[in-house]
């Protein structure tokens, strides 16, 4: 949220130099030097913002994959027949390729095509 506040006050800060520079008080070269040294310090943030947000979705999927995992290895007995609940908390989407093949997507970002 820090992120979030500190990119705006410099957007803020780049809008008032914009305004500065319109009214003539700030010469064209200072306004340049001024903005692009803002520029690369949201370019910054941003890019960290970016790097965080691609953590917490990697953890996601981390916890979808140990999901299967427990799932699959803490059944006491194998999977023989087609379970509606398990399927459903399992499959996210299912992509229809053509007549002849399906493309299934699981959670944690894994898919597979299978033949019908």
């Amino acid at each position: 949220m820090d992120i979030h506040k500190e990119v705006a006050k410099l957007k803020e800060q780049t809008h008032v130099l914009a305004r500065l520079k319109t009214k003539g008080f700030l010469d064209e070269a200072k306004y340049i030097e001024q903005t692009t040294e803002l520029t690369a310090k949201i370019n910054k943030l941003q890019a960290e913002l970016k790097k965080l947000t691609r953590s917490d979705d990697e953890d996601e999927t981390l916890d979808q994959i140990d999901m299967l995992i427990d799932f699959f290895e803490k059944r006491e007995n194998p999977m023989t027949e087609f379970e509606e609940t398990a399927f459903e908390s399992i499959v996210e989407k299912i992509v229809v390729i053509d007549q002849h093949e399906l493309e299934f997507h699981l959670i944690g970002g894994l898919k597979f095509k299978e033949n019908v």
